[in-house]
């Protein structure tokens, strides 16, 4: 994220953690070349009252606000559509499964140091470049660039590749095989000789069917059905990890 302002919002009420939070962040963007802007909110209300749709980039969330909760919040964010990254600021590991659901890019547990602050601040930024990765890939006689988040899956009709993405279906000649090279593997899955699934786009799935976030059916082959899902769960089990990035 060099050379771009990075909007960070911080929901803590604990005044001495938020001059820490402060301190440490602003280190960080003086060791590693960041700019960054940081606005900081005491009470879920005043989070609220001052939120702009798309405007943060990254989001601190105290589960146990004196007046609110983190946890609601990030379900409100999420619900809205919201796509910041999102870490999770709390005194225990009760509430880790519900930050895995609401795609939290690190879990942060008090008491607060630097490093914490370092080790989610890498991984948030790691993804934000992630976010703006794409492929080119021929359309009749143009090009068209591509995000691969915004991909969900891929599907070969006649000969022709079709790409769902989030907000349209785009039509390509170019074979499968060589879409799967061009999209660069996890967290593209090739599930079957006519598919490729975004496993980050994975709703849920049962022995015949990976079922996508936007309500697509994607077949498993029963002869391979054990395999690929179980390359799934292994992808699932990395994020919850903290091995990979969910790109």
């Amino acid at each position: 994220m060099e050379d771009s302002v990075v909007y960070i919002a911080v929901c803590e009420d604990e005044f001495e953690y938020q001059k820490k939070i402060n301190h440490f962040i602003n280190n960080y963007g003086v060791s590693n070349g960041c700019d960054f802007e940081i606005t900081f909110f005491s009470t879920a209300e005043d989070f609220w009252e001052s939120f702009q749709a798309g405007y943060f980039n990254i989001i601190f969330l105290d589960i146990y606000l004196e007046n609110g909760n983190g946890i609601e919040i990030g379900k409100e964010l999420r619900s809205l559509g919201e796509d910041c990254q999102i870490v999770f600021i709390t005194s225990s590991r009760d509430y880790a499964i519900e930050g895995f659901e609401l795609k939290a890019r690190h879990y942060i547990i008090k008491p607060i140091s630097e490093e914490k602050i370092v080790e989610a601040l890498n991984r948030c930024l790691a993804m934000l470049t992630e976010d703006c990765k794409a492929i080119k890939i021929p359309v009749g006689k143009l090009e068209r660039a591509i995000r691969l988040k915004d991909i969900i899956y891929v599907e070969v009709f006649n000969k022709v590749s079709v790409i769902h993405t989030v907000n349209e279906e785009i039509k390509t000649y170019l074979p499968l095989t060589q879409l799967e090279s061009v999209l660069g593997g996890s967290p593209f899955l090739r599930c079957h000789r006519c598919s490729i699934v975004n496993m980050n786009c994975v709703e849920d799935f049962t022995t015949t069917d990976f079922i996508m976030k936007n309500g697509d059916r994607v077949g498993i082959p029963r002869s391979n059905s054990v395999a690929v899902r179980q390359q799934y769960l292994d992808f699932v089990f990395s994020k919850v990890r903290g091995d990979i990035s969910a790109k």
